[in-house]
């Protein structure tokens, strides 16, 4: 069966279910393989629960009603969403990057959503699943998509731009992020300018932070609307310290007058290292045609969830909570930020990195030094990776989180700023939950 005559189905349903555990009346199921789990063999499970059709890739399941055999089921699920995503001609912003690309895509949401109804990425549905479940959601009073694009291999980026068809393009970075299956910094960054890719090749606008050597190395300047510190960007800005919460400024080129003299707007994000977040919001909202009051109100509405860039008081403690990921680029930036705020107490509890491949003892390690030189008043660190080098610092070390939380009832904090920080697999979480209880 070709794609039109599917969606032609798929327009006769509720929606689209990859999960036959969340089977709504009249959807579409579409049956997923993975290294684990077969989701055909759920798919007659599916029609008794109420869906009106199944798409299955195996083909010794029997015909009859409501069974629509596919050679392959993940890429019908693409190739469908792909079709409905071009049912509706409204940009369609695709968005990467190493670090920050979540919270940068939620300041936009949030500063587009000022004038706009817009759709944007939910959660981490943003891979080779979904994505395809994002465009899903698109209908028509949808006026913009923001479509978040992870990666952890080279050609992971194109993939999603042949699904997601972006006419606008934003990289936050280039990181050491996912080194050990990219290929090094090479492949993060041939595989991130994908999306750069995409847009030179269809045509569009990229939006460009130009303090980023790598990104201005990569980006089109006819097609290009830079943002950052210079005074040469298309929009210039800055940060302006508020206790451990940031305020920013920013002036248009255009626009006559010193960025001193701009209005003073306040944020709930912590970290100076999320200017280039902010100012990729303000770019967005100036390409959409936003008055400076309109992307003002956006950006102070946007409150920090997740465990990312969120700041919460406890008692006479400071917790700066970044324990949604890490690598070594977002690690550095983070113990920078912590240096620069508030507070004479500092103190780390962080998580190893992972996917960090064959450089990961040396990332390790100079983290390590680097805490030495700042003789912060506590360190904790978390995780085999970290481990390795228990005996070469005189920090406090733990296997896991569980280890960390015995520690923690016996040693609390006394009025100090803390770092909680590290990659997922660490669930530093359940330490932020003991802290703050």
């Amino acid at each position: 069966m070709d794609i039109k005559a599917l969606y032609d189905k798929y327009t006769t349903c509720s929606g689209i279910s990859t999960d036959s555990r969340k089977i709504t009346a009249n959807c579409m199921y579409i049956a997923l393989r993975g290294e684990t789990f077969d989701g055909n063999k759920f798919a007659l499970d599916s029609l008794e629960k109420g869906a009106k059709f199944a798409v299955v890739d195996d083909p010794t399941i029997l015909d009859q009603d409501g069974i629509i055999k596919v050679s392959n089921g993940l890429k019908t699920l693409q190739d469908l969403s792909s079709y409905h995503r071009h049912q509706f001609e409204i940009p369609v912003i695709g968005i990467t990057g190493s670090n920050g690309k979540t919270t940068t895509k939620e300041l936009m949401h949030a500063v587009l959503s000022q004038k706009f109804n817009v759709l944007a990425t939910s959660g981490n549905f943003n891979n080779h699943i979904g994505v395809p479940l994002t465009l899903f959601r698109l209908n028509p009073e949808h006026e913009i998509a923001i479509i978040e694009m992870g990666a952890s291999a080279q050609g992971d980026i194109k993939e999603l731009c042949d699904i997601a068809d972006p006419n606008y393009a934003l990289i936050t970075n280039i990181g050491k992020a996912h080194l050990e299956t990219m290929g090094g910094l090479e492949g993060v960054l041939k595989t991130k300018t994908e999306l750069f890719d995409h847009i030179r090749i269809h045509g569009g606008k990229l939006l460009v932070h130009s303090c980023d050597k790598l990104l201005m190395q990569n980006a089109s300047s006819d097609a290009s609307f830079l943002y950052g510190a210079l005074p040469t960007d298309d929009v210039q800005g800055q940060i302006v310290r508020d206790g451990n919460l940031v305020s920013v400024q920013w002036k248009r080129k255009e626009v006559e007058g010193a960025l001193n003299d701009a209005p003073v707007v306040k944020t709930n994000l912590t970290g100076t290292y999320n200017l280039p977040n902010i100012m990729a919001a303000v770019a967005t909202g100036i390409v959409f045609g936003l008055t400076d009051a309109e992307i003002a109100k956006g950006l102070s509405s946007y409150e920090p969830s997740n465990n990312r860039s969120e700041v919460r008081k406890k008692g006479t403690n400071t917790f700066i909570l970044d324990a949604y990921n890490a690598n070594p680029s977002s690690m550095e930036v983070a113990i920078n930020n912590l240096v620069g705020s508030v507070g004479e107490n500092h103190a780390v509890i962080l998580g190893e990195m992972l996917e960090v491949g064959p450089t990961s003892a040396e990332e390790h390690r100079n983290i390590c030094e680097r805490l030495v030189s700042l003789k912060m008043k506590t360190v904790c660190l978390v995780g085999k990776e970290f481990n390795h080098f228990k005996n070469d610092f005189p920090f406090q070390f733990f296997e896991n989180v569980e280890q960390l939380n015995e520690w923690l009832k016996d040693h609390p904090f006394d009025n100090e700023t803390v770092l909680i920080k590290g990659s997922r697999g660490n669930k530093l979480e359940k330490a932020a939950e003991l802290l703050l209880a």
